[in-house]
């Protein structure tokens, strides 16, 4: 394979959608579908390229130059797009699959590729207990879920790999505890995230009373978790029995 290609089999891509809908704690999500492609100047896409300049593919038209985008680098950025200066009556949780993009260092299939499927769950919610035991249940019932699969996943306190590692976000991120990934044989295949009312206020997203509201995501790297899968199987697969001679 190539940087051009995805590691998912399209099988085992129907078969975690099936899945993940199935756990309690993503029951009710509302399907959403957007273009992977963000506007520079959207204040998450803005601070993604001062935060992570490293990662960022950006695009452009040599005719039209205030056509500038980026590619986007999660599923969540799309979402909180389209429902910029939205009001919401009580918690809400949306599900959003598509492809994502980020530059690396280089590739590996199934590790570190260029462009990756992945799922997200994305809650709102005006009361921040419920949003942190949402966390809480995706923690349990997730890496629950990835064990059934076959492989040995830890859940450890993250933070995202900032290009400046004295950037005051990245330490704010550890001593709150605001991520968390889920890790099998080193590679981070999903992680939560709690941003607290920092998206919602960036983008406009309020509740009845005219507060921010809260919000987390949730993510799983389809590639990274398919490839983890193969790596299992041929684990547990019975060792070849050589002819006697």
């Amino acid at each position: 394979m190539t940087a051009l290609d995805l590691a998912i089999d399209a099988t085992f891509e129907r078969r975690l959608d099936h899945d993940l809908s199935c756990l309690p704690c993503f029951g009710g999500a509302v399907e959403r579908r957007h273009a992977p492609l963000l506007p520079r100047d959207f204040v998450l896409a803005a601070n993604y390229l001062k935060s992570f300049p490293q990662h960022g593919f950006t695009l452009d038209n040599t005719i039209q130059p205030d056509e500038q985008y980026l590619l986007s680098p999660t599923c969540c950025y799309p979402v909180f797009h389209a429902m910029r200066g939205t009001t919401h009556a009580e918690t809400t949780l949306i599900t959003h699959k598509n492809l994502c993009f980020r530059c690396e260092e280089y590739y590996e299939t199934g590790t570190r590729q260029i462009s990756y499927m992945m799922r997200e769950y994305i809650m709102l919610s005006p009361d921040l207990d419920r949003i942190n035991a949402w966390i809480e249940d995706v923690k349990t019932e997730v890496a629950t879920y990835l064990t059934s699969l076959g492989v040995k996943v830890e859940v450890e306190i993250a933070t995202d790999p900032f290009f400046n590692a004295n950037d005051y976000k990245q330490k704010f991120q550890r001593d709150q505890n605001l991520k968390s990934e889920f890790v099998v044989n080193g590679v981070a295949c999903g992680s939560v995230n709690l941003h607290l009312r920092a998206f919602a206020k960036a983008c406009a997203i309020e509740s009845d009373d005219g507060a921010p509201m809260y919000t987390a995501c949730f993510g799983l790297g389809y590639d990274r978790i398919y490839h983890q899968f193969l790596l299992a199987q041929q684990a547990d697969a019975p060792a070849t029995l050589e002819p006697a001679e």
